[in-house]
C-alpha cells in the first residue's frame, strides 16, 4: 500500500479540484484528515500543491504500528494514531480523505467506518473524499477487474461499481455529490457530504 500510495498512477490532487478545499477553510480546524493514510504520502501531495497552508492543518490517522517511522516534516502535519473502527476524534474538518481503504472491507465493516466519519463531519462544510478504483458498467479496465478478484479472494472484499458506492455511502448517512473520474484512470475520487 505504501508503494501504491506513493507512486499511484494519478495523484488525488490532480483528480479533485483541491483549490476548493483551501478556498473556504475555517481557520483553526483541520483541513484534511487522511484516514488510514499509511505514511502520509497523499498528505504530502496536497502539501506540495498548497505549500502555504496553516500549521497543524493536515492530520494523518492510522494504527500506531503503521505510524512508526513516519517522516512527515513541517508545521502543517499532525500524526495521530487512530483506529477507523472507533469514533473519529477530529471533528468538523474540511475534508476527510481515504485512499484505497474501503476496498479492503466488506460492506458491513465499510459502513461502520463511514458512519464514524459521518458523525465527525459538519453539515454544509465537511466533505468526504474517497480515492478508489471503480468498476465501470461498460468496458471496465482490466486492472480494476483483476483487483476485484484479488480483493474477493484475499479479504472477502471488492472493488465497487458506481451504484454500489452510492448505496454504501447513502446507507452510512452521507450522499455522493460527484464522482471525479479522469479518462482511462484506474482510480477516481468520490466526493460525498452529509445527507
Amino acid at each position: 500500500m505504501e508503494c501504491h500510495s506513493k507512486y499511484n498512477l494519478m495523484p488525488w490532487v490532480d483528480v479533485y479540484p483541491t483549490e476548493s478545499i483551501v478556498a473556504d477553510y475555517k481557520d483553526g480546524r483541520a483541513l484534511v484528515v487522511d484516514i488510514g493514510g499509511g505514511k502520509g504520502h497523499d498528505l504530502e501531495k496536497f502539501r506540495a500543491k498548497h505549500p502555504n497552508i496553516p500549521a497543524r492543518s493536515l492530520v494523518l490517522h492510522d494504527l500506531p504500528a503503521t505510524l512508526v517511522d513516519v517522516e512527515l516534516t513541517g508545521p502543517a502535519y499532525v500524526v495521530q494514531p487512530n483506529d477507523f473502527f472507533e469514533p473519529e476524534p477530529v471533528k468538523g474538518a474540511k475534508v476527510y480523505f481515504m485512499h484505497n481503504v474501503l476496498h479492503d472491507w466488506p460492506d458491513d465493516a465499510a459502513t461502520v467506518i463511514l458512519q464514524n466519519i459521518a458523525e465527525a463531519m459538519e453539515k454544509g462544510y465537511s466533505k468526504l473524499l474517497i480515492h478508489e478504483s471503480l468498476v465501470t458498467a461498460e468496458k471496465p479496465l482490466a486492472r480494476v477487474t483483476t483487483s476485484d478478484i484479488v480483493m474477493m479472494a484475499l479479504l472477502a472484499a471488492k472493488e465497487r461499481t458506481d451504484t454500489e458506492w452510492m448505496d454504501l455511502i447513502n446507507g452510512a448517512g452521507s450522499k455522493v455529490v460527484r464522482i471525479w473520474r479522469p479518462v482511462e484512470a484506474v482510480e477516481s475520487v468520490i466526493e460525498a457530504e452529509l445527507a
